[in-house]
């Protein structure tokens, strides 16, 4: 298991490092082949544990929690962490009861979207894309792009669909609902 500690706005301490490292371990063992980023800081009294754990079927959970006390919010994040962690582990339980093999490697497709040149006169009107983003669109069941969302508290995802290999975005609706874009490939000239 790897696990890496990185201390912001305070000393690294070594008994602290070896309390996280001892709650991973623990954590890890529900579910093999994880590594975890942990990230401790402290904001003015707060001590905040923020912990990102990526599972062998490449996805995230993150946990965070604050505290006037740093083993307190660690111990608090690692408490949401095994709870998310046991709930992800049963819905993988539950949707691949047919046998199907855990854990292994999706495929992966990566979308790049690069800034737009455009020669025209009017340029100077057009809106500039002031940021840019490489997203990986990996190959998913909607279900599993659903339980993604949860464990990422993300408003959408961008994903490939693992029966139509189409690219799909899921996102978040403001009451709570989920609403799903398929792309779907122009017909081929004849």
């Amino acid at each position: 298991m790897k696990c890496s500690v990185t201390f912001r706005h305070m000393k690294p301490s070594d008994p602290i490092r070896a309390h996280v490292e001892d709650k991973i371990d623990k954590v890890t063992k529900l579910m093999d082949g994880c590594e975890a980023n942990v990230v401790l800081s402290v904001e003015k009294t707060n001590h905040v544990a923020h912990i990102e754990l990526f599972t062998a079927g490449a996805h995230r959970i993150r946990a965070e929690a604050r505290s006037e006390d740093m083993y307190g919010s660690i111990d608090v994040a690692v408490e949401k962490l095994v709870r998310q962690l046991k709930r992800y582990r049963d819905k993988i339980r539950d949707s691949h009861q047919n046998g199907a093999q855990l854990g292994k490697e999706l495929s992966r497709r990566v979308i790049r979207v690069d800034k737009v040149d455009d020669s025209e006169d009017s340029a100077s009107e057009a809106p500039e894309i002031v940021e840019h983003q490489t997203l990986v669109a990996r190959e998913m069941s909607m279900g599993d792009a659903l339980l993604q969302m949860d464990l990422l508290d993300a408003d959408f995802l961008v994903y490939t669909d693992g029966i139509t290999h189409q690219l799909n975005v899921m996102y978040r609706l403001p009451d709570g609902q989920y609403g799903l874009i398929e792309a779907k490939s122009p017909p081929l000239p004849n």
